[in-house]
């Protein structure tokens, strides 16, 4: 907890890469816990690999869907379409559910953080900034939920 949300009581996201796992706390209570599937470069650099950054971000913005595609100049290509439950935490970084895959626990994306629908849906709804209903996204840059990804 680097931003000491667990002694303020506050919502906070723990994402550990080499566990791949994803645990939610209530200050210091643990609330959710799911594996996921970060970037397959490991603990290598985001900018040369497909890693996930390391450090503390906040949840900016959330779309209930999204188009997310990337790698146009290469073989990895990829244009996914409705993408569920995403939530950028870092440039274009996501905590997102994944349709299509089940290998959660492995390294496996492009830099996104990979969840399964269900544990995405469920993250979605507890994290600020909050959308409002019949709303399809929401931002703020000031206080979202605090996500710490660390080895």
């Amino acid at each position: 907890d680097p931003a000491g949300f667990a002694r303020q009581g506050r919502k906070w996201i723990d994402v550990s890469i080499a566990k791949q796992l994803l645990v939610a706390y209530e200050g210091k209570r643990p609330v959710y816990a799911t594996l996921v599937s970060t970037g397959r470069g490991g603990m290598g650099d985001p900018k040369k690999t497909h890693a996930t950054p390391r450090g503390t971000f906040m949840i900016h913005a959330k779309h209930i869907t999204a188009t997310m595609s990337g790698d146009e100049a290469s073989d990895e290509s990829y244009d996914l379409k409705d993408v569920p439950y995403v939530q950028y935490f870092h440039e274009g970084y996501a905590l997102h559910g994944a349709y299509w895959h089940d290998q959660f626990g492995d390294m496996r994306s492009h830099g996104c953080i990979n969840l399964p629908p269900r544990a995405a849906a469920w993250l979605f709804e507890w994290t600020h900034p909050g959308v409002p209903e019949q709303w399809h996204g929401a931002m703020n840059l000031e206080a979202g939920t605090l996500v710490y990804v660390h080895r």
